[in-house]
């Protein structure tokens, strides 16, 4: 089967999407990062401003104040989920152990 790809299912696949958020919000942040060193005030075309929390346009200010600490606070939650989901599946694979061993 060409093309095929193993798609992981449970915590595997939970961990898989989160990990790809994170990814996405790194890259989001740092371009907010590089615009506000720019210093320029880009209208966005969009009436909601969707583009703001791309980091492709807003004012600078706001991404400096408000998008660029809480994309840093978005990603610092969802890396504790991932060491959660970790911890999780590291007790689980002991108590499978410690089942193991006591039959």
């Amino acid at each position: 089967m060409t093309g095929y790809q193993f798609q992981p299912f449970g915590e595997n696949m939970k961990k898989d999407q989160i990990e790809e958020r994170i990814r996405m919000k790194e890259k989001r942040l740092a371009k907010g990062e590089e615009y506000v060193a720019r210093n320029v005030n880009v209208e966005g075309v969009s009436f909601l401003h969707f583009d703001d929390w791309r980091g492709e346009s807003g004012h600078p200010l706001w991404m400096k104040n408000f998008m660029i600490p809480a994309t840093k606070k978005a990603i610092a939650k969802n890396e504790k989920v991932l060491e959660t989901i970790d911890k999780k599946n590291k007790d689980k694979s002991i108590a499978k152990r410690k089942r193991r061993a006591k039959s």
